[in-house]
Formats: structure tokens, C-alpha cells, sequence
């Protein structure tokens, strides 16, 4: 009897979430690589200009807040991502565009995902790199992962 007694309580003990946390499945896994695949996909199409990736990415009621604090819905993504008019060079040119240190968190049909952003830009002809932290989130609507939030907050570099 002792020994049902012991194997009960270790099988409930390991069921028991280590600090706080729910065990990690498998799925879970799988939909974080999804996830961090469709952050660096709305990168490159940002870059490529390819608004049939973004308008894939993004849900008809997304709603972004860049690190200006300026708020944007799906259609202005859009338009920010499509190429520029010949003869018309915008001011600002994202010129590379790299998101690393992705972290995933899935809550069910829902996922928030975290990163870190590397651009080089160009600004009225001068040339810099900008950071920032990234916050989206996910939404698994009619079996598809769409963005359905944005945020972003610009890293300051200490002043030397």
C-alpha cells in the first residue's frame, strides 16, 4: 500500500508546474517557431516591399503603436509597406532589418511575442542604426496565426 501511496504522490508531483510556470508542450514549441517565422517574414517583406505577406500576417482589425507612440491600423501598415512612387525617394528608408532574441509565450489561441529589432536606416541622406524592443501579439483565428497588436519602444544608447 505504501508503495501506490508513494507512486501517486511522485506522479502528482510532477505534474505540479516548476516555479509557477505550465509545462512546456510539444505544440507549443511548434507554434513559437511559427510565430518567430512570421516576425522575421513581416521583416523581409518590409523590406521587399511585399504587401501580400503583410496583409497575410496581419488581422483586419490590427491596431500598431511604433516607437513614436504614432498608431497605425492594417491599411497604413499597407500603404508604410508598399514601394515607395518612382521619382519620389521618402525621407526615411529602412535599410536592414534584423529581429533577434525572440521570445514566445502561448496562451491557448493567443501568443505574445517579444524581440529585439536592428535597423539601419537612412534619414534624410544620413545613415544610422536604430534599436528597439518589440511586443506582438497573436491570435489563432479559423485555424491561422494572424497579428492581431504591435508595439514598439526605441532602445536609447547611454550618452557617453
Amino acid at each position: 500500500m505504501r508503495r501506490i501511496v508513494a507512486g501517486a504522490l511522485v506522479a502528482m508531483a510532477s505534474l505540479v508546474p516548476v516555479a509557477g510556470r505550465p509545462p512546456e508542450r510539444k505544440s507549443d514549441e511548434a507554434v513559437a517557431r511559427q510565430l518567430m517565422q512570421m516576425e522575421r517574414d513581416w521583416s523581409a517583406a518590409f523590406l521587399k516591399h511585399d504587401t501580400a505577406t503583410v496583409e497575410r500576417i496581419l488581422a483586419d482589425d490590427y491596431v500598431g503603436t511604433d516607437g513614436r507612440g504614432v498608431l497605425t491600423d492594417k491599411a497604413a501598415e499597407l500603404r508604410e509597406v508598399a514601394a515607395p512612387a518612382p521619382g519620389a525617394p521618402p525621407a526615411w528608408v529602412v535599410l536592414d532589418e534584423q529581429v533577434g532574441d525572440m521570445k514566445v509565450r502561448v496562451y491557448g489561441d493567443a501568443a505574445v511575442v517579444t524581440g529585439v529589432v536592428t535597423e539601419r536606416v537612412r534619414f534624410e541622406g544620413d545613415e544610422s542604426t536604430v534599436r528597439y524592443r518589440r511586443t506582438t501579439v497573436y491570435v489563432k483565428r479559423a485555424g491561422r496565426w494572424q497579428c492581431v497588436s504591435f508595439h514598439g519602444s526605441r532602445i536609447l544608447e547611454p550618452s557617453s
